[in-house]
């Protein structure tokens, strides 16, 4: 086994000091945008992959066929960046981050790509609810044809966990406040899923005025919905998704293949004290509610 891994190693080595002497870099970073998440996404992966691979990153309008000569393995950062890359086909492993699991179903199949979502574990998801809010019984979900499956899959878990759930699909952003009306008829718990046909920076914040209004408190999937006014979030940072990401493409690197698309392993947990205050609500700590969630995951 000792010598197994002291060739793989060697062959690392070898392949990385080749890729150094021809110029290239050996990981190609293809972004959505320069700036935010994304370019926060590309820092941290970089950053990570210090000492095990050189990369080079580049808009998604700037992919050619040019750009990924060479490469070893193509990381795409971002919705539109994964889009470019599927459709480029590189011939060499093919990792997808920052994604949501419906964007990626609806990518051209490729055995050699892989992906790490943006949606959390539903039981994650679930748990979270469970323990910050143990007293709500009802769920709402609200969702578009392209994440119809996983909205599903979330209504089951769910009803697994004694969970009244009331959903409602969008066929357009015009019907969200019908579709709020009915989910929201009495208070529920607004669970956000990562579908930008529903949660997008133009429907946000009527989402959200309509829940509070409707003593509904709304689970977001970033940090920014903490802030913006959702009472929880569950996500995982640039620096977590990166750390992921940094190890699948080790992989790779070595030889190894990348490994199946994923739910993200690390997470964080917000609250807004505010938001919880306004809604007559005790709410546990972030701190205290991320430690309770990852106690449960080890224990199982």
């Amino acid at each position: 086994m000792r010598r197994l891994f002291r060739l793989l190693c060697l062959l690392f080595v070898v392949h990385a000091a080749s890729a150094a002497a021809s110029g290239i870099a050996p990981v190609l970073l293809v972004l959505s945008e320069d700036d935010g998440v994304h370019a926060e996404m590309a820092t941290a992966l970089r950053h990570a992959l210090e000492g095990s691979a050189s990369t080079e990153q580049l808009h998604w309008k700037a992919l050619s066929a040019t750009a990924l000569k060479d490469r070893r393995v193509v990381v795409s950062i971002g919705g539109q960046a994964a889009q470019a890359v599927a459709s480029a086909a590189p011939p060499v492993p093919v990792l997808h981050t920052l994604v949501s699991r419906a964007a990626f179903a609806r990518l051209p199949a490729n055995p050699r790509a892989s992906a790490i979502f943006l949606d959390q574990p539903v039981a994650r998801q679930i748990a979270l609810i469970r323990l910050a809010l143990p007293e709500h019984r009802r769920l709402a979900l609200l969702f578009s044809p392209a994440s119809e499956a996983y909205s599903n899959e979330i209504a089951s878990a769910a009803r697994g966990a004694r969970l009244q759930v009331s959903s409602a699909r969008l066929d357009n952003e015009r019907e969200i406040f019908r579709a709020l009306q009915q989910v929201l008829g009495e208070p529920a718990v607004l669970l956000a899923i990562p579908d930008p046909a529903v949660y997008n920076s133009y429907t946000i914040q009527n989402i959200l005025l309509t829940a509070y209004r409707q003593r509904s408190p709304l689970v977001g999937f970033s940090a920014a919905y903490a802030r913006a006014g959702a009472l929880l979030a569950l996500y995982s940072t640039p620096g977590q998704l990166a750390e992921q990401a940094a190890a699948a493409v080790r992989s790779a690197l070595l030889g190894g293949e990348l490994p199946r698309p994923a739910a993200p392993q690390q997470f964080e947990v917000a609250v807004n004290s505010n938001v919880a205050r306004s809604l007559g609500l005790r709410i546990d700590s972030a701190a205290a509610l991320g430690n309770a969630l990852r106690s449960g995951e080890e224990a199982r």
